[in-house]
C-alpha cells in the first residue's frame, strides 16, 4: 500500500465529521419512515486490501445471515473524481417486525421482504450520500439498488477475484432499532483513485479551516 493511502490525524478526523453529518441526515430519514428513535453509531473508517476483503467483511459485519442491497455511486459519468459502492447489509431481519416497522399490512412475501429492502436501502443511501456530497462540495449519482442476495453468508458478498482495485476505503455506519430488532449497516466502499482524490479534497478543507 502506498503510504499516501494512510489518513493522517486531521483527514481522518474531518472525513468523520463529514461521515457523521450524512450518516444523521439518513438516521432522520429512517426515523421518520419508522416513527422510531433511530440509534446511530459512530462512522468505522479503514482502508483495506482486496486480499483481505473477505476477512475484513467478516469482522465488520459479525452476522450469521445477511441480506445485502448495492448501489453504485459517482461524480461524474466519465472519469469520476469521485466512485465506488454503497452497500446497505442487513442482519438477521426480522421481516414480520421490519414490515411492522414500515406499518405495511402486506402478505410478507419473498417479493415484499425484496421490496422492503430495497426501498429502505434507497433512503438510506440517498440521504447518507447527499449529506457527504454537500460537506465537499460534490454531487453524487446513484445507480438503482439491486439485491445482492437474501440471508446469505458473508462470505458471498463479494469475490475478491473479480476486484479491479488493490486498496479500498471503507467507510460503516451502523443504523439500530432495538425495539424492533432492526440492524443494518451502511457500507461505503471506494477504490484507491478515489481515495487519493479524497485526502486531497480533505486537504483543502482542512486549509481552510
Amino acid at each position: 500500500m502506498k503510504n499516501s493511502f494512510n489518513f493522517t490525524e486531521d483527514q481522518r478526523d474531518y472525513l468523520q465529521e463529514i461521515c457523521n453529518i450524512g450518516m444523521g441526515q439518513a438516521g432522520k430519514s429512517l426515523s421518520v419512515l419508522f416513527e422510531q428513535y433511530v440509534t446511530l453509531s459512530v462512522p468505522s473508517i479503514e482502508i483495506f486490501a482486496a486480499k483481505s476483503l473477505i476477512t475484513t467483511l467478516k469482522r465488520l459485519i459479525p452476522a450469521e445471515k445477511i441480506s445485502a442491497v448495492r448501489q453504485g455511486f459517482y461524480t461524474h459519468v466519465v472519469d469520476p473524481n469521485i466512485c465506488g459502492e454503497s452497500i446497505t447489509i442487513f442482519s438477521n431481519t426480522d421481516f414480520e417486525q421490519l414490515a411492522q416497522l414500515i406499518d405495511l399490512d402486506d402478505e410478507v412475501t419473498y417479493e415484499v421482504q425484496e421490496e422492503m429492502l430495497l426501498e429502505i436501502s434507497n433512503i438510506i443511501n440517498g440521504a447518507c450520500l447527499s449529506g457527504i456530497a454537500q460537506q465537499i462540495s460534490e454531487r453524487f449519482f446513484s445507480t438503482p439498488p439491486s439485491m445482492m442476495g437474501q440471508s446469505i453468508i458473508i462470505e458471498s458478498l463479494l469475490n475478491k477475484d473479480h476486484l479491479i482495485w488493490d486498496h479500498a476505503l471503507s467507510i460503516k455506519i451502523q443504523f439500530i432499532v432495538d425495539k424492533h430488532s432492526f440492524h443494518c449497516d451502511l457500507l461505503l466502499l471506494m477504490p484507491d483513485s478515489s481515495v487519493e482524490y479524497l485526502q486531497n479534497v480533505l486537504n483543502r478543507l482542512i486549509d481552510e479551516l
